[in-house]
Order: C-alpha cells, then structure tokens, then sequence
C-alpha cells in the first residue's frame, strides 16, 4: 500500500545533495541556464525558496513508501504568490519504480495531504522535455496555466 511519510532531517540532507545538482541539469537540459553558471544559480535558488532549509516555514518533505519500501519523494509547500495554493517544487518516483503507477497514485496521495493541510488547489512545474510526467500529470488532472515556448535560431 502506498503511503506518505515524513522524511526526517537526515533524509532531507540527502535529497537536497542530489536535488540541487539535479535542478541545475535539468535547467541546462532545458536551455534555461548555461552549464557553467546552473550548479550557483540552483543553489540559490534552492536557499531563496528554503532559508531555513529542512525547518522552512511552510515546506513539506515526504518519503513516498509502498509498504515499507522507499519509491520516491516529494517536497510540497505553500505557494509563494497564493497562500491557499499548494505547490509540488520537486517529486520523484526512483527509476526502478517508475512505469509501476506510483506516480499516479502517489499525486493523489499528495492532492489528499494538500487538502489536509488546509489547501483550495495544488500546482507544479515541469520540463517541457519531460514527456514521460507531462502524461502522468494530464491523467492526474492537472492543466496547463502558463506554456513558454522557444525556438533556436
């Protein structure tokens, strides 16, 4: 059965190690920010949105378990610009996990806990490459609110 569980202070220390490099290649990957710069701009990013890192107000880190096994995770705070609206900044589903449902079922774990939280809507971003999440994110319900476009020259 597929569960939410806090993840403790060690458990974010780990995720936050991987995250922040993760971030930087994901924007690299997209375009967004050039290689050399995306290691810094990701660490800052991450320290502008978590100030206190783990005991950041209003931030919320969960293992995502099927039974007793770990199969991912997920950090979901208040939106910055919305009080009432919940926002996943990251989920991950571990690669020998995915293509299983955990994804899916994991979302509406997560939609549930938002509204336990006391929250009205649940937003999140994704890369445009990532078409794998795209689908799984149309399946669960979401829908586009802001598309940006680009094109090389």
């Amino acid at each position: 059965m597929l569960k939410l569980v806090k993840m403790t202070a060690e458990m974010f220390k780990k995720y936050q190690a991987t995250a922040v490099k993760a971030y930087a290649a994901e924007k690299v990957k997209a375009g967004t920010w050039q290689k050399d710069e995306a290691l810094q701009r990701s660490q800052l990013a991450f320290q502008s949105l978590l100030p206190d890192g783990f005991s950041s107000k209003n931030n919320y880190f969960y293992m995502i378990q099927n039974n007793t096994q770990p199969v991912g995770m997920v950090w979901l705070a208040q939106y910055h610009e919305n009080s009432d609206k919940a926002f996943i900044y990251d989920i991950q589903i571990y690669p020998d996990f995915q293509n299983q449902g955990f994804g899916t079922q994991a979302l509406k774990l997560i939609a549930t806990q938002a509204k336990a939280l006391g929250f009205k809507s649940m937003g999140l971003h994704v890369f445009g490459h990532n078409k794998r999440a795209i689908h799984v994110y149309e399946k669960s319900g979401f829908q586009p609110t802001d598309i940006s476009m680009e094109k090389d020259l």
